[in-house]
This record gives C-alpha cells, structure tokens and sequence, in this order.
C-alpha cells in the first residue's frame, strides 16, 4: 500500500481579517522538519500555493520536501489546494493520502499505515456531523477520486474550508468519515490557538497527533519524548543484564 502524507503549508500565513481569532504568523515548518517529521516511514511533500506577491530569490529556491501547487495559497483558498493536492496523489499513483496540518505535532509511531476506510480522522463534539477536522484525515484512492470529478463551484456546498467540502461532498456519495478519539484538538481562544504547557504536560502519551502546538512547543516536546525513549531504552538494557 503506497501513502502519501500530505503537509499542508503555505508561502505565507495569509488569514481573513474577519477570522474569529487571531492566528499566529509564524514559521512552522521548520519545527516539523526538526522534529516529527524524521521519524515518517512513507513518502511525504509539503504542500504550498501560488507564491502570489512574493518575490523569487535564492532564499526562495523550493526544497526537495515541497510541492508548489498551481493553486491558492491563502486560508480562503484551502479547498482548492486539498484538490490540487488531491490530483497529484492520484496522478503518483498512490492508495492514500494522509493530511496533516503544519501546526499539527505527530505520533508517527501510532499512526494507522494500513488504512481500510475510505475517510477516516477525528475532531471534537463538533465535527461529529458530516466531516473530520482538517487537522489529520486519510482518504482513499476512491475517496480521492470522488473528490477530484467534485466541482468547488458547486453552489450549495459552498464550503471555502477544505475539511467541510471534503467532508460534503463524500457525504453525497454515501461515504461517512470513520471517527478516531486519537486525533487531539486543544479549544482556541480569540487569542491563542495553541494548546497551553499545562494542558500539554497533562496530556498523556495516548494521542496520535495534537493539534496545536507552537513551533518552541513542538521542539521541547519532541526533545523530551526522545530524553524519555532513551531512558526507557537504558532501564531496559539495564534489566537485561541483571537477567
């Protein structure tokens, strides 16, 4: 079974100005590549936009790990880039992608890697209606191709967040998402959308992803998974000899 794991990125955080909160700028990517990211055992792209306004540079050569879409970049756009993003996993061939979003920290270790539903994810009380949160979800081969003959335009969809419009449209196809408890969401506030470190020091080691974490949060939380893998691995070590 081939899996694509599809990051999903921008050039730019661009969010509407009549957005409920207030979404943080920053850089986000490089916190997946220095963490959860080295330990992913399938082919993986991180996908971003049209470079709409930027200027190109040196600085701005693409990384082997990136995709740029033909397609918006903005958060206003972000079901048109599921649907680029969605053709090229069929156009390679692939059985199923796996969307994360890029504030999202991943237990790769736990994830499913033989998927049998043809849309399966999570979410809070909220999402349990016609779609999984945008955060983490998986889609089928045949799910992928439902979704790529699926118009944008159509009017009584009219759902510019790609997770609602994935969600629908399969809806009208009879396919319902397979919920999974393991897919964490933290509450946001008008200020923050991040989980807090109390909460995140409180959280337990039964998710298989959170979202969200910010970029310092995901590298200490990373870094003490490891410190706490290799202590376990030297109990263990250390009981085998006693043995």
């Amino acid at each position: 079974m081939r899996i694509l794991l599809a990051v999903f990125g921008c050039h730019r955080y661009n969010y509407s100005p009549d957005d409920w909160f207030k979404r943080p700028t920053v850089d986000r990517l490089s916190a997946l590549r220095d963490t959860w990211l080295k330990d992913v055992t399938v082919d993986y792209k991180i996908f971003k936009g049209r470079r709409v306004g930027l200027h190109d540079t040196a600085l701005h050569i693409r990384p082997t790990d990136e995709v740029w879409l033909d397609a918006g970049d903005d958060y206003r756009h972000s079901n048109e880039k599921i649907k680029a993003v969605i053709s090229y996993a069929l156009e390679k061939g692939y059985d199923y992608l796996l969307k994360i979003d890029d504030d999202v920290y991943c237990y790769w270790e736990r994830m499913n890697l033989n998927p049998t539903a043809d849309y399966m994810g999570g979410g809070g009380p909220q999402y349990r209606g016609q779609y999984c949160a945008g955060i983490t979800y998986y889609l089928s081969r045949r799910a992928m191709q439902i979704l790529s003959n699926t118009s944008l335009a159509t009017s009584d969809i009219n759902a510019w967040a790609e997770d609602r419009w994935v969600g629908t449209s399969l809806w009208r196809h009879q396919i319902r998402c397979e919920f999974d408890l393991g897919y964490y969401v933290a509450k946001p506030t008008r200020t923050n959308q991040y989980i807090s470190d109390a909460d995140l020091e409180k959280l337990g080691h039964t998710f298989k992803t959170v979202h969200a974490m910010t970029p310092d949060q995901m590298r200490g939380y990373h870094a003490k998974r490891l410190q706490d893998r290799r202590g376990t691995e030297g109990q263990a070590r250390l009981s085998d000899g006693v043995r």
